[in-house]
């Protein structure tokens, strides 16, 4: 097997994290691409440090994570590859989170469900490779509770997302999934339609932009392409995980506090509100 890993470290801390996950290819042959958004030699000897080979290329900070995939597709021949592991860190910090599925990620555990489900182990990864040699339909496979069909999460851009396909001509969807944080195992040949578009293509990265822009447009478009070309997406079971979403979901059932769009400071006990105030400027 042929396997190009694409990480895109932009939380230059998380790099120790990431690095014990790639650990477990250990006896896989694989060529390491790196994409970083600016200089920083301790990162970057402790990446050669790691893997001697690796390919570190600095990027311009545009698009998340999906800008910086685009160059490395560019910047690999497709052709010489089977698989594509795509990688890249998370903003963890407190307050962060998404809504998935029903269920309420936690930002740092939504990064753990995506890089658990691709990398626990050697042995989760040796399941999933076998996975894609065996069963020709699997086109992509990611964390189980990261992969979602709702139409909710994507209707608003289905007509780019069509747009899009046609231009990389594929055929239009109205229903596919998708995985929600771009991380995931993949064949390589499904990025070739891809090789349209380049770096530029996207704007600069505001981090404050949480929703909308061309890369998340493209977080679904992966998952359309996939199915577009006759592939599936398979999701892994994670039990532990499942446990934690379930104490978090029962927690906050009975006890809620945060800060709603509008500025004001809530508490919720068991759904209900208890007590609300406009937050000081």
């Amino acid at each position: 097997m042929r396997i190009a890993v694409h990480l895109h470290l932009y939380y230059l801390e998380q790099l120790p994290q990431i690095l014990a996950y790639l650990k477990n290819l250990a006896g896989v042959d694989y060529d390491l691409i790196v994409t970083m958004c600016g200089e920083d030699a301790a990162a970057e000897s402790g990446l050669k440090a790691f893997k001697p080979d690796v390919q570190i290329i600095k990027v311009e900070n545009r698009g998340y994570d999906v800008g910086p995939f685009m160059e490395f597709l560019h910047r690999i021949k497709l052709d010489d590859y089977d698989y594509i592991l795509k990688l890249h860190t998370k903003n963890t910090t407190k307050g962060n989170y998404t809504h998935l599925n029903g269920r309420r990620f936690d930002n740092a555990l939504w990064a753990k469900l995506l890089w658990s489900a691709l990398l626990k182990s050697p042995k989760q990864v040796k399941e999933n490779l076998q996975q894609l040699e065996e069963k020709p339909e699997i086109g992509m496979i990611a964390a189980a509770y990261c992969i979602s069909g709702e139409h909710k999460l994507y209707d608003k851009w289905l007509e780019e997302i069509n747009s899009c396909l046609a231009e990389m001509n594929l055929p239009q969807v109205r229903d596919f999934s998708f995985v929600a944080g771009t991380m995931f195992w993949a064949r390589a040949e499904i990025f070739k339609p891809f090789l349209r578009y380049g770096l530029k293509d996207f704007a600069p990265t505001d981090g404050k932009i949480k929703e909308g822009t061309k890369a998340h447009v493209f977080e679904r478009l992966f998952g359309a392409a996939v199915m577009a070309q006759g592939y599936e997406i398979r999701g892994v079971k994670q039990w532990r995980y499942g446990l934690l979403l379930l104490k978090s979901a029962i927690t906050r059932f009975f006890y809620q506090k945060k800060i709603t769009t509008s500025g004001k400071k809530l508490i919720k006990i068991c759904k209900i509100p208890v007590y609300s105030k406009k937050t000081e400027v």
